[in-house]
């Protein structure tokens, strides 16, 4: 069963100057969330980057599985995946995890 990519970030980060642009922008965007410093936003940049990573490994993997036959079980279960959230209206880090 393929997933659909249902957010509008779904650029995969080939090159090391694509990567070093997506982490500066998220930094500029939580700079601008009234973070005190990259202490307060650094722990969210890095599960963001974790998820989306693990989002393309798993994408592969799935569809590997699909081609085999075999079922396929994603390590994060829902709502702490990126599909699950990287799609959503706008929200704060800080609301995310009062939601878990």
């Amino acid at each position: 069963m393929a997933r659909r990519n249902n957010n509008s970030n779904g650029k995969r980060l080939v090159t090391q100057q694509s990567v070093d642009q997506a982490v500066k922008s998220i930094c500029d965007i939580m700079r601008r969330g009234n973070c005190a410093g990259a202490l307060q936003y650094v722990p969210e940049l890095t599960w963001i980057l974790f998820l989306r990573i693990l989002d393309e490994r798993e994408e592969r993997e799935e569809k590997e599985a699909e081609a085999l036959s075999v079922p396929f079980k994603p390590l994060l279960e829902s709502p702490y995946r990126w599909e699950d959230w990287a799609g959503q209206p706008a929200r704060s880090a800080k609301s995310f995890r009062k939601a878990r």
